[in-house]
């Protein structure tokens, strides 16, 4: 019930969602880059995985040569070849 007032308070007032329902935002610059915003941790981190957990889902990015460029408490930078992002539960 929470979650529905919050929705409808942000389409309302068009807010972005992102911000009001702490949702993931993904974002990619071709396929050699990705910026991750949001997101609450790193759960598997190698040269072709890079899995990471959001409020609501998780997500996956597969390739070769991936790394993760830089990392705070709420943005992340991936390069690499990108192959993949995969959301998953």
């Amino acid at each position: 019930m929470f979650e529905q007032m919050k929705i409808a308070a942000a389409d309302n007032l068009k807010l972005p969602k992102d911000v009001v329902l702490g949702e993931v935002l993904v974002s990619f610059v071709g396929r050699s880059c990705v910026i991750v915003e949001n997101y609450r941790g790193i759960l598997i981190y190698d040269d072709r995985t890079v899995k990471l957990q959001a409020k609501h889902c998780k997500l996956q990015f597969c390739g070769k040569r991936l790394h993760i460029d830089y990392y705070n408490h709420d943005e992340m930078k991936i390069s690499g070849w990108i192959q993949s992002m995969e959301f998953g539960e």
